[in-house]
């Protein structure tokens, strides 16, 4: 689905059944159905530790015929948010040497009333490569259980209007990513706190960053990944700079397994 978080969505499809006409006949598409599981030491997702250290499980199932894909994700889920759960749809194809993916996908937090029903939280993703080289687009287009009562948090914790790019190369069984993302503008004008009790706590404002990951698969099931912030953007508050995220290096390991 995307880079480390989707990374095991392949071109897989959702289930097409076409009726024929006069219902005397009735012509199936093939439907390709496949599963995994994985499990890594970190929860990486766009070059941050979504589960501040704590080891990740995951699995998917994914139905796939001609192009379009549709399926489920899941992970016993991140630290703030707690277990997830991802709907995607999509199609790929390739068109003279170029490949397109591009997908819409749902998240889901059983532990998170800002995001425990359909809608609340969606992005869509595209992906275009050639030859070695891809670019992601990543963008939020749903963030609906703020929309009525608590627009300032969405904003802040940069799940409105929040967008993501990311430069991949790949070399052999090594793969470099670049990414930026742009977290939605805060502003200055309101009164940031640095108590962590506040409304308006310093620590919860989304800010711009760029990080950069270098992976290295040793076979089809094992892969190791450093990932970095090299740059992310500051909030001043009392003339003192804050930084939201943790700048550390991150040393994933991560294995992957189908399920035949």
């Amino acid at each position: 689905m995307l880079k480390n978080k989707m990374k095991a969505i392949q071109l897989s499809a959702l289930a097409v059944a076409i009726t024929g006409a006069m219902g005397a006949t009735q012509a199936v598409a093939e439907v390709d159905v496949s599963a995994s599981v994985a499990i890594s030491n970190l929860y990486l997702f766009r070059g941050v530790d979504l589960g501040e250290g704590r080891a990740m499980v995951s699995g998917d199932l994914i139905a796939s015929s001609k192009g379009f894909y549709g399926g489920v994700w899941a992970t016993s889920g991140d630290k703030a948010s707690g277990s997830e759960y991802d709907l995607f749809v999509g199609y790929a194809t390739e068109i003279e040497g170029v490949s397109v993916d591009i997908n819409i996908t749902n998240y889901m937090y059983s532990g998170w009333d800002a995001g425990d029903s359909f809608g609340d939280y969606s992005e869509i993703f595209l992906n275009v490569g050639y030859g070695p080289f891809s670019i992601d687009y990543q963008v939020n287009v749903a963030d609906g259980s703020y929309s009525s009562g608590d627009a300032e948090s969405a904003k802040m914790a940069g799940l409105s209007g929040f967008q993501y790019i990311a430069f991949n190369a790949s070399f052999k069984q090594y793969t470099a990513t670049l990414g930026f993302a742009d977290v939605s503008d805060y502003s200055e004008s309101k009164s940031l706190s640095a108590d962590s009790t506040s409304d308006l706590y310093v620590g919860n404002v989304g800010t711009d960053y760029t990080h950069l990951d270098i992976s290295y698969a040793y076979n089809d099931n094992l892969t190791f990944t450093v990932s970095q912030i090299i740059d992310q953007g500051e909030v001043t508050v009392g003339g003192v700079k804050y930084e939201n995220r943790d700048d550390d290096m991150l040393f994933v390991l991560s294995y992957s397994l189908p399920i035949e």
